[in-house]
């Protein structure tokens, strides 16, 4: 499994927002198989509070996060639509388009074995 993390700025005053909606976005009866259908096998969004203001760090794991990201960029299901739609009102980003700026880069990477 491959592991992709994303950070975003949360614009000031949009924190309660985000965090309603992926309360709602989870009680959807279409949520963990929309995940899944994408090949994910973990998914966590995080806020860390910094002097520059709130980020959203948003963590996927799955054999391939840049095809995942490419599925979910064009996918017409519910959830997917949705998603798109708000993130793109409330944090800015449009992620039914390419990224202009590369992926995240790991440069440090333990695990127990």
């Amino acid at each position: 499994m491959s592991v992709l993390a994303m950070t975003l700025p949360i614009p000031e005053g949009k924190l309660k927002a985000l965090e309603d909606h992926i309360a709602e976005a989870k009680k959807r009866d279409d949520f963990e198989d929309t995940l899944r259908g994408f090949g994910l096998t973990h998914e966590s969004w995080h806020v860390q509070s910094t002097p520059l203001g709130e980020l959203l760090i948003m963590v996927f794991e799955c054999d391939d996060p840049l095809s995942m990201l490419a599925e979910f960029s064009q996918s017409q299901k519910e959830l997917p639509t949705w998603q798109r739609s708000v993130l793109k009102d409330l944090l800015g980003i449009d992620l039914s388009e390419p990224s202009p700026e590369p992926p995240s880069r790991v440069i440090f990477d333990w695990t127990d074995k």
